[in-house]
C-alpha cells in the first residue's frame, strides 16, 4: 500500500474513532447536560464538521437524550445555520418515525435556518396546523408565525389564509403572542 494511502487510511480511522467517542459522550452525558455543555458540543459539531445525520441516531434513545439532542441542534443552527439547513430534509423524514411532539422542534429549526425547498409544502401544512391547534404551546405558535410570515414573502398566495389565522388566534393567547401577531399583521399590510 502506498505511503499516502496508508496515511489517508490512518487519518480516516482516527476520525471515525473520534466521531464514535463523541457520539458515546453525547449518549452518556446528554441526559444530565446543561445549556452551557450543549453549546460546547454544538461548537464542536460545527468546528469539526461532524455529520448531524450520524448523530441523529440519538433521537431513538430515551426521551431525555432525544430532547436534549433536539435542543443542541438549535445551538448548532445558531452557530452555523447552513449546517443545520443542509441536515433538515434528512431529519424531517427521520422524525416521521418518532413521537410527533419532537417534530415541533422544526418550528425553531426553520426559524433559525429557513425551510428547505423540498420540505416547504409539508412545513406550511404543519405550521398552519400548529398555529391553529389548542394542544400546541404558545412558544411553538410564536415560532410558527415567524416562519409562516417568511414563507408568505415567497408564496404571497398564503397571505390571506395566514392573516385570517393570525386574527383568529391573536386574542386566545398571551399578550406577547398578541403583540407579535399584531406586528406581523402590520408588516403584511405595509408590504401590500
Amino acid at each position: 500500500m502506498p505511503q499516502a494511502l496508508k496515511r489517508s487510511y490512518f487519518i480516516n480511522m482516527q476520525m471515525a474513532k473520534k466521531d464514535c467517542d463523541f457520539y458515546q459522550e453525547l449518549e452518556s452525558d446528554l441526559p444530565k447536560s446543561t445549556e452551557e455543555q450543549r453549546q460546547i458540543w454544538a461548537r464542536i459539531i460545527v468546528e469539526q464538521d461532524l455529520d448531524l445525520r450520524e448523530l441523529s441516531k440519538l433521537v431513538f434513545l430515551n426521551k431525555k437524550v432525544a430532547t436534549r439532542f433536539l435542543w443542541m441542534l438549535s445551538g448548532v443552527g445558531m452557530i452555523r445555520p447552513q449546517k443545520l439547513f443542509h441536515a433538515l430534509p434528512f431529519l424531517f423524514k427521520l422524525f416521521d418515525e418518532l413521537d410527533p411532539a419532537y417534530k415541533t422542534a422544526f418550528a425553531n429549526y426553520w426559524r433559525i435556518a429557513g425551510v428547505p425547498p423540498e420540505d416547504e409544502g409539508k412545513a406550511i401544512d404543519l405550521l398552519f396546523e400548529w398555529l391553529l391547534s389548542a394542544q400546541i404551546t404558545v412558544t411553538i405558535k410564536s415560532r410558527a408565525i415567524f416562519v409562516l410570515f417568511e414563507l408568505t414573502k415567497k408564496y404571497p398566495e398564503l397571505k390571506n389564509e395566514f392573516k385570517l389565522c393570525l386574527i383568529d388566534q391573536m386574542d386566545k393567547y398571551s399578550k406577547d403572542f398578541k403583540k407579535r401577531a399584531g406586528k406581523i399583521l402590520l408588516e403584511m399590510e405595509q408590504s401590500n
